[in-house]
């Protein structure tokens, strides 16, 4: 029993052995693996060069328990070499980010200024399609002076056979009828589209009704349609550089037309409507807008010497460097009209006593914002 026992426990021995030699042998195995790759990763992160140098200087010191200076010498340059090259690597890094980033920013500009430049072209093309569509407008409105010519002619007949200038019923209509068509367009100036919407054939239709000497005041239509001259449509007028001195143009309506540069020396526009008229740069001596309506209208520059501006309103209106040598402009409204700094010392110069005493004592000069300097009424 006891031999058996002992057997038993020998064989038990020897399994254990085996596990333990095996254990062993795995731990030896995982150290052999490490120290591996500890001597291959310290030989990439230190360099060949280093290791060795490390290496000589441990044996010396396990060996001789001293270092030789040639030993401690190569250790140091040794040193120096990788922490060389390792700035550089560092440096490298660092500095190629950056660079990346200077390419993209450099081909995103490149992009954006193609981009840009597609953009215009779209721009080019819009706006050549508006002129062509503008085009053909005025040159469709270009066929109606055929008939605009015709009904000159009608009324030229007409006026010579009438005592009082007058024409006929049927004329008239026609005539009201064709103010009306005539419409305002943009057309090509310089090679672009005008700003604002005019209609130059309005235009010359009231020049050609003056010149044939037509009564506006006065037609056979006046008992039951009134005035001719209230019924024609010559809105959006354009009347640029022409002269027309000394006719009566009682009740126009002449809103948003275009009369810059031109000659009204003497006109009677009384009760007319100008809002939002440009009259810039224009002749106005001796003229009448008694009553008128000139609200927003453009007066820059604008010669009113004499003019008689009684009761008009211009509200909101443009006088800078408007001259006003002895106009008349009691009761005028003036509110929110855009003036010069020196608005007030130009005018007391212009106007004679009565005038200048009404119009400061009732409006003043007030700066709005930055240059921009507006009649205000003066509480009281």
């Amino acid at each position: 029993m006891i031999e058996e026992r002992l057997s038993e426990l020998e064989a038990e021995n020897e399994k254990l052995r085996a596990k333990l030699d095996k254990q062993e042998s795995k731990k030896k195995q995982r150290r052999k693996l490490g120290w591996t790759f500890l001597k291959r990763s310290s030989g990439m992160i230190l360099g060949a060069q280093l290791k060795k140098s490390i290496e000589r200087f441990l044996d010396e010191m396990a060996q001789q328990q001293r270092v030789s200076r040639e030993t401690i010498s190569e250790l140091l340059s040794s040193i120096i070499i990788r922490l060389t090259r390792v700035g550089f690597l560092l440096i490298l890094t660092a500095v190629l980010p950056s660079i990346l980033l200077i390419f993209q920013t450099y081909y995103l500009a490149k992009q954006n200024t193609l981009i840009t430049g597609q953009s215009k072209m779209f721009q080019q093309q819009n706006t050549r399609l508006d002129q062509q569509t503008y085009l053909q407008e005025a040159d469709r409105r270009g066929q109606t002076l055929l008939i605009m010519d015709n009904m000159l002619k009608e009324i030229s007949n007409d006026v010579a056979g009438s005592s009082q200038n007058k024409i006929d019923d049927a004329t008239a209509g026609r005539l009201i009828a064709l103010s009306k068509m005539l419409k305002p367009y943009k057309y090509l100036e310089n090679d672009s589209l005008i700003a604002h919407v005019t209609s130059p054939e309005r235009g010359y239709l009231l020049i050609s009704l003056l010149e044939t000497g037509v009564n506006l005041n006065s037609t056979t239509r006046t008992r039951t349609n009134g005035k001719l001259i209230e019924r024609l449509d010559f809105t959006y007028a354009e009347l640029r550089n022409i002269s027309l001195k000394g006719y009566d143009l009682l009740n126009i309506d002449l809103s948003y037309a275009d009369l810059r540069n031109s000659n009204f020396n003497g006109t009677d526009f009384e009760n007319a409507n100008f809002s939002n008229t440009d009259l810039a740069n224009t002749n106005l001596t001796y003229t009448s807008f008694n009553n008128a309506n000139l609200e927003s209208a453009k007066l820059q520059n604008a010669i009113l010497d004499y003019a008689n501006l009684q009761k008009a309103n211009l509200k909101m209106a443009d006088l800078r460097n408007a001259s006003f040598l002895k106009s008349k402009i009691l009761d005028t409204d003036l509110t929110n009209a855009r003036v010069n700094r020196t608005f007030e010392r130009d005018v007391i110069e212009q106007l004679n006593k009565e005038q200048s005493d009404w119009l400061f004592s009732t409006f003043e000069v007030v700066e709005i914002d930055d240059d921009n300097y507006q009649l205000l009424p003066i509480k009281n």
